[in-house]
């Protein structure tokens, strides 16, 4: 009987996970390119893998060459010609053919899938951005192949785990009750951002990965681990540093101000060391600082016109969402609503009074879910004030899973007469957020059936 009722616990869990895969197989065979900023980081990535003098394990996905002319393949047509770029990429050519441009210095030739039409591509390695996220595309490109759904492997299998983090914790939350776990479950499961952004090789993923499990591991009393995490996340993509500041805020509320420090020193180190072999391939330490802080300064002034920007308010009612795909529709609205509320409930839980008056007693680990949430949302603001007003909606994957783990510890904690207002505010939220994206959802549904 106890097996039987241990089953049932994880039964949901199941399910979600099942519909998740079956999405996951139906939308790659739509996905057969490059999609959104996969032109940037999966470029990075391959040429990477090329200068570490790795490119022969992807040459049999293709070969670029540049600048095409003067440097072309002998005896070989290419099937794709950038004429605006000069490169040339070859789906098949031996290596007998390659044998004088590899030899002269003034060819640049780069193995694997073809590239982007994009200006200078081929020696692009998105130095703007940290890259311990883009290791794990290097990683299964040689592994998998180079090609689309071996860019992505890694990104679905993190979002994977991510739904299964949120079940467990939320299960711990609310001492083993099944409907709040699958309440979060299903409400990361149809964050509009999550499912977009948890299937395709950007570096959102990654940060909202390494961010949950900070959240994990410092609900769990695993304070040093949290800091190495965190460390993760900001080497994954520069907002992660909301993540850092976050669990240093918690371990001064907690301990003092020299184990905040302390928090701060492991993930700035655990920072650091991924971005050791881009220093050495830039040229230096000089160089690498330079260019970083170029991109910081890049990071608080506005972009040029293109995809849809929006700000972090337009987050929470679902507007302005940055469009990743047409077809099938993978627009990053996230869960309009439920982001509301769970916000809503993060200042309540957060502020003595209110929290005295509407919920029990709740720990300092605990706290670690809202506090990190609303310090992410809060950063993006302070980004926006200092200039960068052309954020985009797909940044809410960093805290996309904190945000039913919100809900639910709002709705464990409640003191019996709020609970019931708590526990309505969080489903009218979810609802809402659902209703917001049905007609998205109808499509897409239509688009890969």
């Amino acid at each position: 009987m106890a097996k039987l009722n241990s089953l049932w616990r994880w039964l949901p869990l199941v399910v979600v996970l099942v519909v998740f895969t079956l999405y996951l197989v139906a939308i790659q065979p739509h996905l057969n390119s490059y999609t959104s900023d996969e032109i940037w980081y999966v470029s990075a990535a391959r040429n990477f893998i090329n200068e570490v003098g790795l490119g022969r394990y992807i040459a049999g996905y293709g070969v670029t060459v540049a600048p095409s002319p003067p440097c072309n393949v002998t005896s070989a047509s290419p099937s794709i010609y950038y004429k605006d770029y000069l490169m040339a990429w070859y789906s098949n050519v031996t290596y007998t053919q390659l044998r004088n441009l590899l030899d002269n210095p003034s060819c640049i030739v780069r193995f694997g899938y073809y590239y982007p039409d994009k200006q200078s591509i081929v020696t692009y390695l998105n130095i703007e951005h940290p890259w311990f996220g883009k290791y794990f595309m290097v990683l299964s490109m040689l592994l998998l192949g180079d090609k689309p759904v071996s860019w992505r492997v890694p990104s679905m299998v993190l979002s994977v785990l991510m739904l299964i983090l949120v079940y467990y914790i939320a299960l711990r939350l609310s001492n083993g009750n099944v409907a709040y776990a699958s309440l979060a479950a299903v409400t990361l499961l149809m964050d509009a951002t999550f499912r977009d952004v948890g299937i395709i090789a950007l570096l959102d993923i990654y940060v909202g990965f390494f961010t949950l499990l900070t959240v994990y591991l410092y609900f769990t009393g695993r304070y040093t681990s949290s800091a190495i995490a965190s460390g993760l996340a900001v080497a994954s993509k520069y907002p992660g540093a909301f993540t850092v500041f976050s669990g240093a805020y918690l371990e001064t509320y907690r301990r003092n101000g020299i184990w905040g420090l302390a928090y701060l020193a492991i993930a700035f180190i655990v920072f650091i060391i991924p971005q050791l072999p881009i220093v050495y391939l830039v040229g230096g330490i000089h160089n690498y600082i330079s260019d970083v802080f170029f991109y910081l300064k890049w990071f608080t002034e506005p972009r040029p016109p293109g995809p849809v920007a929006s700000n972090p308010l337009d987050w929470l009612i679902g507007i302005d969402s940055f469009v990743n795909n047409v077809t099938p529709p993978l627009y990053a609205m996230g869960l309009p609503g439920a982001y509301l509320v769970a916000l809503a409930y993060s200042v309540m839980l957060i502020e003595p009074h209110v929290k005295g008056r509407l919920f029990n007693e709740v720990n300092i680990n605990e706290l670690s879910i809202p506090v990190t949430l609303l310090t992410i949302w809060l950063g993006f603001w302070l980004i926006y004030f200092l200039g960068d007003t052309t954020l985009y909606s797909y940044y809410t994957m960093q805290f996309a899973a904190l945000v039913p783990l919100t809900l639910v510890l709002a709705m464990s904690r409640a003191k019996p007469k709020a609970k019931i207002w708590i526990i309505l505010g969080a489903i009218a939220g979810v609802a809402y957020g659902i209703s917001v994206q049905w007609r998205i959802l109808h499509s897409l549904i239509i688009s890969i059936a």
